[in-house]
């Protein structure tokens, strides 16, 4: 659109701007990817660990955005259906583990990456979530 049409929304800072359309695709997307990562161990296609991996960072990547709309748009946080509770509490532990063992092995300290992952195998409540953990492990072994 010309700089002449613009609607005067579109100058306003993205900070103000309702972040919800997007963190309602978001939504839709972690959904979607978790779907996806089910599918896989399923029915493949194999190699079904490393497919599983890709779709795990793919919503990693999801995820992450999804916490700076909360850090920008608090409100937006789910708070009142257990089943979005349930759902944004074992994406934010997948996350959490996640950007620490990718930053341990950023630095090169691949054994303590792996020891990450497996400290999140054992407390994950999400079978997809643990099998991208063990995905993880094997590629750093």
């Amino acid at each position: 659109m010309p700089p002449s049409t613009a609607s005067p929304d579109a100058t306003e800072p993205i900070a103000r701007q309702s972040l919800k359309p997007l963190y309602q695709l978001l939504r839709v997307a972690s959904h979607l990817l978790d779907q996806a990562a089910i599918e896989v161990r399923e029915n493949g296609p194999d190699p079904a660990a490393e497919n599983i991996e890709r779709i795990g960072r793919a919503l990693f990547e999801v995820i992450r955005v999804q916490h700076k709309i909360f850090a920008l748009q608090p409100e937006l946080e789910p708070r009142s259906l257990a089943a979005s509770s349930r759902e944004a509490a074992a994406n934010q532990l997948f996350s959490q583990f996640m950007h620490e063992a990718l930053e341990l092995e950023g630095v090169g300290n691949t054994a303590a990456a792996v020891e990450r992952y497996t400290r999140f195998i054992g407390i994950s409540p999400t079978y997809h979530h643990r099998e991208i953990a063990r995905a993880e492990i094997r590629r750093l072994s």
